[in-house]
């Protein structure tokens, strides 16, 4: 259930704040939206009643929902109304682990298991995509199974401030859940942009043997960073892929649909 609380009517003219009405309109639903108000897949309040609420104009308000529909933050579908993007897609929640059965017309099943979860302060690359200001992070480490035939190895860092609670999870809550879906629901972190890498390297000695491939045998390493409101980092996930004649699925990564931003190396 959405939190209560009303949203702070916009004055017009404000000495201080040069931005247009509008603007400074959808910066206070945002705001909501982050404190709680509204969590991911809630409706918003009918147009007329956000104008009412912020005292502002219908057009206004239009103007500024379509803004942050631009942003990713909320869906508009004619005739239901507007939504806090994040809810679970109709096709399911798999982004990433997307492989092609024979004839590209279906996805091959994947299983998820968690082999661990932990606190670090060890730094990586992941160091600078948080920031200076974070030095703990949380690890999950899981295999992931496709169709029963390869396993891929996935590992991905959170900051702990903010995502502290799952390393008192156990490996059993987490197997199986998308992560994704998790953050959004539980931590009203929704997964809004991706930037993505794919290389073709030499897999560690670490994952070459949990997933009995030989020593230096080449595969992918797809590292996935993911943002939420105001570009905010979220995840920062490594996925290691040994050779398969299976074909992956890219999907675009922005909640509005737009192309994510993607480099093979």
């Amino acid at each position: 259930m959405a939190a209560s609380g009303r949203l702070k009517p916009v004055q017009a003219g404000e000495a201080d704040d040069t931005r247009a009405k509008h603007r400074r309109i959808s910066e206070g639903i945002l705001s909501a939206i982050e404190a709680g108000r509204w969590r991911p897949g809630d409706q918003l309040p009918a147009e007329d009643q956000l104008a009412a609420e912020m005292g502002a104009s219908l057009g206004t308000v239009q103007r500024a929902l379509r803004s942050l529909v631009e942003m990713g933050v909320v869906e508009r579908h004619h005739g239901r109304g507007t939504f806090v993007t994040g809810s679970r897609a109709q096709e399911g929640h798999l982004k990433h682990f997307r492989f092609k059965a024979e004839g590209g017309t279906q996805l091959l099943p994947v299983y998820f298991r968690i082999i661990g979860v932990e606190l670090t302060a060890e730094s990586g690359p992941w160091s600078q995509f948080f920031g200076a200001d974070e030095s703990e992070y949380v690890t999950i480490r899981r295999f992931v199974s496709v169709n029963d035939e390869f396993e891929v190895f996935s590992e991905i860092y959170l900051p702990a401030k903010r995502f502290g609670d799952l390393a008192r999870m156990s490996g059993a809550m987490l197997d199986g859940i998308s992560v994704r879906d998790m953050l959004a629901a539980r931590f009203n972190a929704p997964t809004l942009r991706t930037r993505q890498t794919i290389a073709c390297q030499a897999l560690p000695p670490r994952v070459t043997r949990p997933l009995a491939v030989p020593p230096g045998q080449y595969g992918l390493v797809w590292t996935v960073c993911g943002m939420s409101y105001r570009d905010v980092p979220i995840t920062w996930q490594r996925i290691f892929v040994p050779p398969s004649d299976r074909v992956i699925e890219l999907l675009p990564t922005t909640a509005d649909g737009q192309p994510a931003l993607a480099e093979v190396v």
